[in-house]
């Protein structure tokens, strides 16, 4: 049979036939997308809480009430309970699952921690602090029976636990927050002597450590200096190991002293470092420094100052290297934050106001002018500022390391006026 002949067709009207294909294929796939995008919207949400609550009732049909599965089932109940605000419902649900996990594993297993610490977190929002407290002695409980109250290995249930009351600090009334700061220095008279006993001082993690330990006896201070010291309680453990409470007239002191022992631990561990540089153990002076500012003890910190100074010595170039770090004044700041202090270019960030001062050789703002002030800006807001401004320190400019006056610019959140 004769093969059927086509006639030719020119190279314009194939790319028109492949155009109007492509076009026709184009439309196909987005009706399709879009009848199956309006089947999606048809679909129902899916709520978290009635999920969980179906897959709980599933796993116990087919298993039992005391499943090992219904556990976590519970514990993601119980979270997204909890990220509704149904605090009452949410506790329920982490009971539940540590009960599980008991009946499971043992009274004392560490399974139990992830539930323990949303209880704590659970009691907290429903004000019964206490009963947080209950949850997270607990949490520290059964770690002791596991490691010892003395084991290395304690260090990351005591960094949690102060994590948490330092975190819920600021939702506490001036006597709670001392609460939790008397519960929070026994945390960290644990965790130094761990560190102390357990831990290298070349041991990288071994600088932080002590220098978040010295922070928290700045918080402490600053939070008594500011509200009092309530007469029933008292701060019963130190890092030096002296107990009792102490007398109105050497409190600051008394925290001045483990602060500073912990300061002088972070030049220790950082001269250990095989890492660590000429700079950093300046910073670290300088920082011990600071301390000594903060509290008066102006000597004692000029004496730290320039041996940061002399430090410095050793690299390659010392007079860049001083300049670099000490030829403007910088806010002292003890955050209890991990990581890094916050930079002086941390303070830019939602500055609604620009600040010109002048800083004393002892680190004391004065000559504090708002440049710029918008016009509601009243008398009373510049007032609060300037009060807030001058209860700050600052590390001093230093000229061969000495303190020198020196000008000084910053920005400053709008305060609140105060009432």
């Amino acid at each position: 049979m004769p093969i059927k002949q086509y006639p030719s067709q020119s190279p314009s009207i194939c790319r028109d036939r492949v155009f109007r294909i492509s076009v026709l294929l184009l439309a196909i796939t987005a009706s399709q997308f879009s009848y199956a995008q309006s089947i999606a919207e048809q679909k129902p949400i899916s709520d978290p809480v009635v999920d969980y609550m179906n897959a709980i009732d599933n796993v116990e049909a087919e298993y039992s009430a005391y499943s090992t599965e219904l556990s976590d089932l519970y514990l993601g109940l119980g979270k997204s309970l909890y990220s509704r605000e149904e605090y009452e419902n949410a506790r329920k649900a982490f009971q539940r699952g540590m009960q599980i996990e008991r009946v499971n594993y043992g009274l004392d297993s560490l399974s139990q921690a992830p539930y323990l610490v949303s209880i704590a977190d659970t009691e907290s929002y429903l004000g019964n602090w206490d009963e947080s407290q209950k949850a997270l002695e607990n949490l520290y409980t059964i770690n002791t029976k596991a490691y010892g109250s003395k084991d290395v290995r304690m260090l990351p249930v005591l960094d949690q636990l102060l994590d948490w009351y330092m975190d819920s600090y600021k939702e506490r009334t001036p006597r709670g927050g001392y609460s939790n700061l008397v519960i929070s220095e026994r945390i960290a008279a644990r965790m130094y002597d761990i560190i102390n006993t357990d831990m290298p001082l070349d041991d990288p993690e071994a600088p932080d450590r002590y220098r978040r330990l010295g922070y928290l006896q700045y918080f402490i201070a600053n939070h008594i200096k500011q509200h009092g010291e309530p007469s029933e309680s008292g701060l019963s453990i130190s890092m030096a190991g002296s107990s009792g409470r102490p007398s109105d007239a050497t409190t600051s002191h008394m925290h001045f002293r483990r602060g500073k022992l912990a300061l002088e631990k972070v030049i220790e561990s950082l001269v250990e470092q095989p890492d660590s540089t000429a700079i950093d153990h300046a910073l670290a002076i300088a920082e011990l420094g600071d301390w000594y500012l903060v509290f008066g003890q102006r000597s004692s910190a000029t004496q730290a100052y320039q041996l940061a100074s002399d430090v410095l010595d050793t690299t390659e170039d010392p007079a860049q290297a001083r300049a670099e770090l000490f030829d403007a004044p910088r806010m002292i700041e003890f955050s209890m934050n991990k990581g890094s202090q916050a930079t002086q270019a941390d303070e830019i960030e939602d500055a609604q106001l620009e600040l010109s001062m002048m800083i004393s050789t002892y680190g004391v703002p004065n000559d504090i002018e708002v440049a710029n002030p918008p016009e509601s800006f009243t008398d009373k807001e510049l007032s609060d500022l300037r009060k807030d401004v001058r209860s700050k320190r600052f590390r001093p400019k230093l000229v061969n390391g000495l303190a020198a006056d020196a000008p000084y610019s910053m920005t400053y959140n709008q305060p609140t006026p105060q009432g």
